[in-house]
């Protein structure tokens, strides 16, 4: 068995798209080497990155010298000891994350093993449907999704074609756009809405009926998602929002659930969050934050935790590219999941 033990934690100032600052972490082991930049949603100011950098290279580094980088779930939840709260509130979320993935890089790098192989084992074969953000306005961010795609260059395609014709960014002419596109592509292209103030349900439901709406993320109580899921049929109610005010994981109240990595905590606690939602059979779908690095690992976290889609930005061509690269090391082996609900 080999064993891959951490010689060293190195953290640095690294910046995100957006020219947000957050925290890269190098973890350097005796047969691997693993590197990570942690998302963010809102960008820190430098001396806070700053303040990151040293928790990382005088607290967790020395702490977690002489782990075994396989140790996986021990070393997440000893950054949790590290810690020593029930949010991540004195190292940060985005600092334990870094740590965490960086670990699994230099575990896998290790064992000469690619990051999704190594999270979701030998049997990893799906591939999670991409869902492409193309812009958005005062009333909702918007999205292209391709349903019945077999190729992750389908929804690329669909996406370059609906913005080449878009004059103006609104949901009537996006829903226009995304019907021409799959007349052209012969597929089904659809569009998605992540709201951006809550609606009356009755006029929600009217909005996705008549707008070729397949995804939304609304804005509400209870009984928003609740009329949501009992009046739409293949439409997919992502329950972000009411997860991130009540913590609620419950079917009768969406049928997905897109989740960002940063705001899970470590690879460990992404990997239960992941599970938990798959167990009352709702969609998980990762998602990037606001703020990314160019790091491919965001795409082998959505293979090997079997994700069935994934929320990206149209620019985030380095992810897409690592997506299309994994496709073509599972060869034969590789198919796209279903995204149905």
């Amino acid at each position: 068995m080999i064993m891959a033990v951490i010689e060293n934690i190195v953290g640095r100032v690294t910046v995100l798209k957006g020219g947000k600052y957050s925290v890269e972490v190098d973890v350097v082991t005796s047969a691997g080497f693993g590197r990570f930049a942690a998302p963010l949603d809102e960008g820190l100011h430098m001396a806070e990155a700053h303040r990151a950098v040293s928790e990382v290279d005088e607290i967790i580094g020395p702490e977690l010298i002489g782990f075994d980088s396989g140790d996986q779930e021990l070393i997440d939840s000893y950054l949790w000891e590290i810690d020593g709260t029930e949010d991540f509130s004195h190292i940060g979320a985005n600092t334990a994350l870094a740590v965490s993935v960086a670990v699994a890089k230099a575990a896998a790098s290790s064992k000469k093993m690619p990051l999704y192989s190594y999270i979701g084992g030998a049997f990893t074969s799906e591939l999670p449907v991409p869902i492409l953000t193309i812009g958005e306005d005062e009333v909702a961010r918007y999205h292209v999704l391709v349903r019945d795609m077999m190729e992750i260059t389908d929804v690329v395609d669909a996406a370059s074609l609906i913005l080449g014709e878009l004059e103006e960014l609104s949901i009537a002419s996006a829903s226009k756009a995304t019907e021409r596109a799959g007349d052209e592509l012969g597929l089904d292209v659809s569009l998605g809405l992540s709201m951006k103030s809550s609606m009356d349900a009755e006029e929600l439901l009217n909005l996705v009926e008549d707008s070729n709406v397949s995804y939304v993320k609304p804005v509400g109580d209870e009984e928003v998602f609740l009329e949501l899921v009992a009046g739409t049929s293949g439409v997919f109610i992502d329950g972000e929002a009411l997860f991130n005010e009540k913590g609620i994981i419950d079917r009768r109240y969406y049928n997905a659930l897109s989740i960002k990595p940063v705001n899970a905590g470590t690879l460990t606690d992404l990997y239960n969050l992941v599970n938990d939602v798959k167990s009352e059979r709702v969609t998980p779908i990762l998602s990037e934050a606001l703020y990314e690095s160019q790091d491919e690992a965001f795409s082998h976290m959505a293979v090997g935790l079997k994700c069935p889609a994934v929320i990206l930005d149209k620019d985030s061509v380095t992810k897409l590219n690592e997506l299309m690269r994994i496709a073509e090391d599972l060869g034969e082996r590789g198919r796209m999941i279903t995204f149905e609900e």
